[in-house]
Formats: C-alpha cells, structure tokens, sequence
C-alpha cells in the first residue's frame, strides 16, 4: 500500500529536550466538532477512524484534540494529505462532479447521482483492492456518504495513492438525531448505495468481510468504547454502537452482496 504522507508546516524549531535532532512543528489537519446537525460527529469520526487503522484502510488519520483556551472542548482532527507533487482527483469538489459525464459511461447499476461517473470507473480500476476495502468497510459502519469524500491518483504513473476522509456521517450520525441513527444501524438493508457499487471485486469485498469479521472483541471495544463520555455521547450510548456493529457483521455478507455486487 502506499504511503500516504502528511501536510507539513512552513516552521518549525529545535525541540531543547532532544538528543535526535527532533524539531517542533505543526502538521495541518480539518478540525471537526460536534453541531447541531451532527451531535455526535466527534465521537463517530473518532471511532471509525480508529477502527479503520486496525483494519489498515487508506483513510486519512485522525485524533482527538483540545484547545488550551477551551480545554473542555473536545474535537477531532483529521490530518491534511500532503497533495503537493501528486496528480490527485478531488471527489470533494461538487462543481466538478459532471464536467465530463453524460451518464454515458456508467456501468449497469453503478451510483451516478452524485457524479464523477468516469472518476469512479477510474478509481475502482486503479485501485480494486482498496476501493473494495472502504466500500465494505462504509457498509459496515453505515457510511453512505463516500461519494464526495475521496481523493485519489489517477494517472498510471508510480505507485500513486488513495485516501478516505470524513467518516462523519457513519455510525452515530448516519442520520441528523441519534436515535434515528441507532435504528438505521440495526437494519440490515442500511446502507442502500455506494459510490462504488457494481465496480468493486468480489473476491477483495470477501476479503475484508473476512477481515471484519476476524476483528477480537478487545480491538473493536478499544476503538469504540472510552472510559470517559465524548462530547455528549455517553459511555453507554458508547456500548450500545459496539454491540450494533458487533451484530452488523452477522449481516454483512448478504448487505454486501446485495448493495456492492
């Protein structure tokens, strides 16, 4: 897999306590927080990122942060891929979704609502192992909000490099009040699209259902339960999405094979 660097800072100094020549520095990052729209977005970002890094997915890494002058306010911070150099597509870029597509590339039963139809077929081809990988991977948290959060190299080119971010709408906030998103995470038709439906491999989709389904018990309560509340999600609001995505995975075979292939 490539490695996926990090934007660095223009300064930095000598760090007085090292003996390695380390210097102090500042990486730039998205900060996040929770809102009325999304409530418990900290927590869900915070969760699924760090399950995402146990299963080793091309997501952009995130961690929690506090600010000196509001030490109570908790936030995530999702750091900035360093794109200098590197021919990235942007599928965050909603204005550029349909300059080039007229639907007329689209494979049979694709997702093309939200554009970047061709960019789509590209990025599946470039990439199947990984693409497979965040597309279970969204199923499984209930993410179906992947269509705009995605860069990727599309040049042939080097090694070239993909990347996920923002899984703030997955889990606790796959739908705007938390009780709503508690009762979409137990259906086992949620979610009903993916931006790469029908372009994936099977053979990498069971793969990472495997992979999922082999997570110990002990990682998945590390990345998902704290000892503390996070923002207004409280320990035991923490336990109970554990306990959901625990059940997700008896089902996530049949919902990958009915949304993905």
């Amino acid at each position: 897999m490539p490695i996926l660097s990090y934007e660095l800072g223009h300064r930095s100094t000598p760090n007085p306590r090292s003996t390695t020549g380390a210097r102090d520095g500042h990486v730039a990052a998205i900060i996040k927080h929770d809102t009325d729209l999304r409530p418990a977005q900290v927590y869900s970002e915070l969760a699924a990122n760090r399950l995402a890094q146990f299963l080793g997915l091309p997501v952009a890494i995130g961690v929690a942060v506090r600010a000196k002058r509001d030490p109570d306010s908790l936030r995530f911070a999702s750091l900035k891929a360093a794109e200098v150099g590197l021919d990235f597509y942007d599928f965050t870029d909603h204005d550029a979704a349909f300059d080039d597509d007229d639907g007329a590339d689209a494979a049979p039963g694709m997702h093309t609502e939200s554009g970047h139809v061709s960019a789509l077929r590209r990025v599946c081809q470039r990439y199947p192992l990984e693409t497979a990988q965040i597309a279970v991977f969204d199923l499984w948290i209930g993410n179906d909000d992947r269509p705009g959060n995605l860069k990727a190299a599309l040049g042939d080119g080097g090694f070239g490099a993909i990347f996920g971010i923002d899984q703030g709408a997955s889990l606790l906030c796959c739908a705007s009040r938390r009780h709503e998103a508690l009762a979409q995470l137990r259906r086992s038709d949620f979610p009903r699209f993916h931006a790469f439906q029908k372009l994936v491999s099977p053979i990498y989709c069971g793969e990472m259902i495997e992979r999922i389904c082999a997570i110990p018990e002990w990682a998945m309560q590390a990345a998902m339960i704290f000892d503390d509340n996070v923002g207004t999600v409280t320990i035991a609001e923490q336990a109970e999405v554990y306990d959901i995505l625990h059940e997700r995975r008896r089902f996530l075979r049949d919902l990958v094979s009915r949304v993905l292939l």
